[in-house]
Formats: C-alpha cells, sequence, structure tokens
C-alpha cells in the first residue's frame, strides 16, 4: 500500500504541470513519505511511498512494460498460486508488476485471478487507454474525474479535490443524506463531478467512451452439503485461518485492533498464533475507558484482559482520544476534504498515532465480521420448510428434549409457513419500528421548515427500508454490499495512511465469505447458538468467557464519552459559534443542541437507542465544515 495518484491524458498530450504540482502538495503525511513517478507521454503516475517502510518500495507500486505502464495500491495474497499460474515459479517482483503481467497474458480477465485488496491504473502509452480495477469488497479505495481529456485518479480523494482551482461543489445531495445517516451510493462522492469506483468493478477509458463493469460476483445459490456437522466447522476454520495468516505472512512488526469482541479476538488470536509460529512481533490495541475517574462506564476491559493472557501478546490500552473533540474532528475533516458520515475512523485517531509511534505497518481489524461471517440470525424456518430440511427441522426442534413449548411450535411454524405462502414482505424494518423511527428524528435538532421542504422525514425512514430477500444467503449478501462497508474502510485508509498504517481486513476475505454463504442455515444458528459455526471455529484461539459471550458492553471507543462530558464548554460553544451562520440557521435549531448534548452525557436508559449518538458527532462535523462562510459559497446546498 501506497497510496497512487496521477492524470492521464488520452489524447497523448503533456498533463498539466500545474496540475501535477496540486496533487504532489496534497501529498502531505503526519509519517513522511516520498513521491516516486512514472513520467511518460501523456502520463503522469505516482506513489506516495513511506520512506521507514520497508515493506513497500517504489517498484511495488509501479511499474512499465513496453508501452504500459501501471500503478497500483495493492496488497496480493496467495502470491505463489498467481505467480504458479503465470508459469513463473522462482521469480521474485511486486505486486504492480505481477498485476500488468497478468493483464498482458489474461486481459480484463486478469481481475479474476487477483486475490487480495487492490487498485490499479493501467495506461497504454500509444493508445491512451486507461484499465482501472478496485477488489470486491472495497478495501482500497479509488477516485477519479475526468477535466477535458484528462484522467485524474487517486487512492484518496484529497489528492482529486487539489486538482480543482476553486474547491469542487459539495452536492446537496450529500448534505441530505448526511443530515439523515443516509449513506453515499457506491460511485459518489461528495463533491460533484468526482465518482469513485465501485467495489468489485472495472473501468475502460479509450477515446471519449469511459465504461463501468462489473467483474466479481458471488452466486447466492451456491450450497455446500457436507456430511457431519463437524466436517462445516473444520472447513469453515481452514478458511479463517488463512484469512488472518496471508494478512500476517511477511509482516515482521504486525498490530490488530482488539475490542473484546467475538471479532476482534478471533483476528487476534489467530495472527498471534501465527506471530509466535513465526518469531513476528504481534500488538493488539484497544481503546479503553479512562480508569481512576469519577465518571462510570462500562468497557470491554475484562474481555481484554482476559484475551491478552490468553494469547500472550503485546497490548498497548488507549485511554484518551489525545485531542479535543473538535479539534479531531477539524482534522478529519482536513483529511477526507468535507465532512464525513461516519466516525468511527476519526475517533480512533489514538490507535493509529499509538502504532505508529511502535513501528506497525499494519493493523488488522475485526470489521466486517457482523456483516456476514460471524453474523446474528434467526433461524429461517419457512426456508428450511420449502428445501424439505425435515432432519435438521426436528433437530433444532428438538435438541432439548421433548417439551410442550416444542410439540406446539410446529403447529405456530406451518401457519407461519401457510402465511408466507400467500404474503411475501417487499421490505423489512427489523427491530426499527416506526415509533422508533419517529422518535429519532424528532430528537434531531433540524429546522422543522427546511425538513419538511426536503422530505427529510420520509427519506429517514426510506432509509431503514431494508429490501427482504427470503433465502438467507441472499439477505447475508445484501448486508455485506451496503454502502456503509466500503465507506467506512475508505475513511480508515485515509486517517490511518497520515501514520503509515494499512488496515486489512481478514473477516471480509472472499473465500471465506463464499465458503459461509454457502453453508445450511443451521449451522449458522445452532442448537439455541447464535454464530455457532464462526464458535466452533475459534475453539482454542480465544477465551471460553468470549467465545461463548452472548454480549457486547459499552462502546467501541469508549474514551469518547469520557471526552464528550468534560469538553461541554468547548462543545457549546463551538455550536454557539457556527449559530452566527445564516446558512447553517436555515438547517438546523441551535436552541436544542444543548438539550441533545445533555441527554447524550445522562445515557438514560430509556434514551439511549433512540439519541443516534454517532450523528451528534457528524452534526458537529458539518458545522465546523460550514462555519467557514466563505468555504461553502459554491456548494449546491447553498443554491
Amino acid at each position: 500500500m501506497p497510496p497512487i495518484f496521477g492524470i492521464l491524458n488520452t489524447r497523448m498530450q503533456a498533463p498539466d504541470q500545474e496540475l501535477i504540482s496540486r496533487m504532489q502538495g496534497a501529498a502531505r503525511y503526519i509519517k513522511p513519505r516520498r513521491i516516486e513517478a512514472i513520467e511518460a507521454p501523456g502520463a503522469y503516475m505516482a506513489a506516495a511511498v513511506v520512506i521507514e517502510n520497508p515493506l513497500v518500495t517504489g517498484s511495488d507500486a509501479m511499474a512499465v512494460m513496453g508501452p504500459w505502464a501501471i500503478a497500483a495500491d495493492a496488497t496480493l495474497y496467495k502470491r505463489e498460486e498467481l505467480i504458479r499460474r503465470m508459469g513463473k515459479e522462482g521469480e521474485t517482483q511486486g505486486d504492480a508488476s505481477l498485476i500488468l503481467e497478468a493483464y498482458l497474458r489474461w486481459g480484463e480477465k486478469c481481475l479474476l485471478y487477483l486475490y487480495g485488496d487492490f487498485v490499479f491504473v493501467i495506461f497504454n502509452q500509444e493508445t491512451g487507454e486507461v484499465f482501472c480495477g478496485r477488489d470486491p469488497l472495497g478495501v482500497r479505495p479509488f477516485f477519479y474525474c475526468k477535466i477535458h481529456d484528462s484522467f485524474i485518479f487517486g487512492s484518496e480523494l484529497s489528492y482529486i479535490v487539489k486538482t480543482h482551482s476553486v474547491g469542487p461543489l459539495i452536492r446537496k445531495e450529500y448534505l441530505l443524506n448526511t443530515l439523515i445517516t443516509a449513506k453515499l451510493g457506491k460511485d459518489q462522492t461528495a463533491y460533484a463531478g468526482i465518482s469513485r469506483l465501485k467495489p468489485g468493478h472495472l473501468l475502460r477509458y479509450r477515446g471519449d467512451n469511459l465504461q463501468i463493469l462489473p467483474f466479481w460476483h458471488i452466486d447466492p445459490e451456491e450450497k455446500i452439503r457436507l456430511g457431519k456437522e463437524e466436517d462445516y466447522v473444520d472447513l469453515f476454520r481452514e478458511k479463517l485461518m488463512s484469512a488472518v495468516k496471508v494478512r500476517c505472512k511477511g509482516v515482521s512488526n504486525l498490530g490488530s485492533e482488539l475490542s473484546g469482541g467475538l471479532d476482534s479476538s478471533a483476528v487476534c488470536g489467530i495472527a498471534a498464533s501465527f506471530c509466535k509460529q513465526e518469531s513476528y512481533s504481534f500488538t493488539a490495541f484497544s481503546n479503553i475507558f479512562p480508569q481512576g475517574t469519577e465518571i462510570e462506564f462500562n468497557d470491554e476491559r475484562e474481555f481484554i484482559a482476559s484475551m491478552v493472557a490468553f494469547g500472550p501478546m503485546n497490548w498497548v490500552g488507549i485511554d484518551r482520544l489525545g485531542l479535543k473533540i473538535s479539534e479531531l474532528i477539524e482534522y478529519a475533516n482536513q483529511i477526507q476534504g468535507c465532512f464525513i458520515q461516519q466516525n468511527f475512523s476519526v475517533f480512533n485517531h489514538g490507535i493509529y498515532k499509538t502504532a505508529c509511534e511502535k513501528g506497525i505497518d499494519v493493523l488488522l481489524s475485526g470489521f466486517g465480521g457482523d456483516e456476514v461471517v460471524s453474523a446474528r440470525i434467526a433461524i429461517p424456518w419457512n426456508e428450511m420448510i420449502r428445501e424439505g430440511q425435515w432432519r435438521a427441522i426436528r433437530d433444532e426442534l428438538f435438541f432439548s428434549g421433548v417439551t410442550p413449548k416444542s410439540l406446539l411450535k410446529p403447529f405456530y411454524l406451518a401457519a407461519k409457513y401457510v402465511a408466507s405462502l400467500l404474503y411475501q414482505p417487499v421490505y423489512k424494518t427489523g427491530v426499527i419500528s416506526p415509533e422508533l423511527l419517529e422518535q429519532r428524528f424528532t430528537n434531531l435538532p433540524l429546522r422543522r421548515e427546511f425538513a419538511a421542504e426536503h422530505l427529510l422525514k420520509q427519506s429517514f425512514s426510506e432509509e431503514y427500508r431494508i429490501p427482504w430477500h427470503p433465502p438467507l444467503a441472499k439477505r447475508q449478501l445484501a448486508r455485506i454490499m451496503q454502502n456503509h462497508v466500503p465507506q467506512r474502510m475508505e475513511y480508515c485508509y485515509a486517517a490511518a495512511a497520515q501514520y503509515g498504517i494499512e488496515y486489512r481486513y481478514p473477516l471480509l476475505d472472499e473465500d471465506l465469505i463464499r465458503t459461509y454463504l454457502s453453508f445450511p442455515p443451521w449451522v449458522k444458528q445452532h442448537h439455541g447458538n447464535n454464530r455457532y459455526v464462526f464458535r466452533e471455529a475459534i475453539r482454542g484461539f480465544v477465551p471460553e468467557e468470549i467465545r461463548v459471550r452472548n454480549d457486547k458492553s459499552g462502546a467501541t471507543i469508549p474514551q469518547t464519552y469520557y471526552s464528550l462530558v468534560n469538553e461541554r464548554e468547548t462543545i457549546l460553544a463551538l455550536i454557539s459559534n457556527c449559530s452566527a451562520s445564516a446558512f447553517l440557521n436555515e438547517i438546523f435549531d441551535f436552541s436544542r443542541f444543548a438539550e441533545w448534548y445533555d441527554k447524550l452525557v445522562k445515557r438514560d436508559p430509556g434514551d439511549v437507542n433512540n439519541l443516534m449518538r454517532g450523528t451528534f458527532y457528524t452534526y458537529l462535523m458539518i458545522l465546523i465544515y460550514y462555519r467557514d462562510e466563505v468555504k461553502g459559497t459554491r456548494d449546491e446546498s447553498r443554491q
């Protein structure tokens, strides 16, 4: 991973040197980087390489073969398989040249053979053709725009933004969506005229013709059926261990996030075991609540300590954010180029900073497990009845023996199945009831007139109308394809890159997900145990008290609450200062922010579920972004 950026002219004209200088100026990082570039007819392609990182050099990110040039922000796993498939055993080369050779051998089908996290841009210096690809789930970001005959690209949005002499327009739709917690479409950015390449898609640009096409697909109808329960567990364990280990291989100083939950603990446990065998250094980093304060807050310290003792592993706890909330938000706005729609990357700053100080180059994360491979599910009885899985149904009904409840439940299930034949829902809201949605929206300090004019209440409700897919595998696949998944990884990419850190996500491994989706439903929720196959597969890698736990208390970044409580004057002063903006007064009822803040601090159990805690910080980001009246004069939202 180094971030890549560049300008390609499809008419083979020399790229504008002023634009190149602006892009180079965006390559400012806390951990120093140098810019390595390919300059050729019609092309400027560059990578911002961490000076002190021995894992990556410019040759890993760029290559030239004949008229073809490539810039790749990529980490390929199972490289040996790709090299063997290409008939190049024994040769050593960087990921960029491997991808380019694969393209020259197989054309666009090369994407089917790349296993890893990647974005790349290939340019033909004779014809001006451009070809790009992005990994299936969007671990690596890719942004681009077209200005006349130039194709401008970058791993981070700031590179593209800097090419505009006047700041690009913030789209009105982006502001409105952010106000109601809706997430950006995968092909869009906050700015008009700047796009994202969707995960699992390729881009062709020839002459005046730009095409975007999907190359990645998982068939939710694909099924794996094995003889015994143990066979499913063994296969899943094999895939899970492989997913973690390939992301650890070759990293002598590895780090991982550890929250104390099932997902992060599983990743840490497997990684620690592998690193011990390979004599690698392994350090877990945890956000924890400050001890010895007057504020009461339940964090995951007990489970974190249990995991660290079980490892064993190096461990560092971070109990302060390091900067004030307002400072972190302003800093995040600068990194991302504008206000953003998720704030995990904002408040995880302490881990990035500490990991950098410890010399960590790669940070593992358990993110993505809740979306698919360790997700909680309800037994899809109707699906099992349709498929005639009578043995599995009987097993699930009577695993605790014959009881009045187990004898009556078949009649209930039969009635429910008949009802499903008569009516199939188009959408499902789950636990988000209309009453809860009403409470949540009412708590937002939005001007009634503004909300009514832009139909924000209706849009807010529709955001929770999830399309209903009867087969479980389709529903789970839909979860992993939601817009928030690649968006969070993009935000974290840019924040961690400031410290020279590369994120890797074992639980978003393509092979692992494909295998899990193919399993029968009873393997996923079995004998009253949710996340069954995941729990069984991690036996021996995590303590039993973590493996069997069914709750998760506290918050992912608990010290955020500590800062919120202690920075009342600063936060309310910031809000008051922003209330001087006529534009912001059209959107927000500033008299209601203090009440919202006080409820967040109080943490009344009756209010916690409808206070939209993350949205409070998102709104602060919006306020800080727009408090400079000059900055917003080109925003679509003001027109």
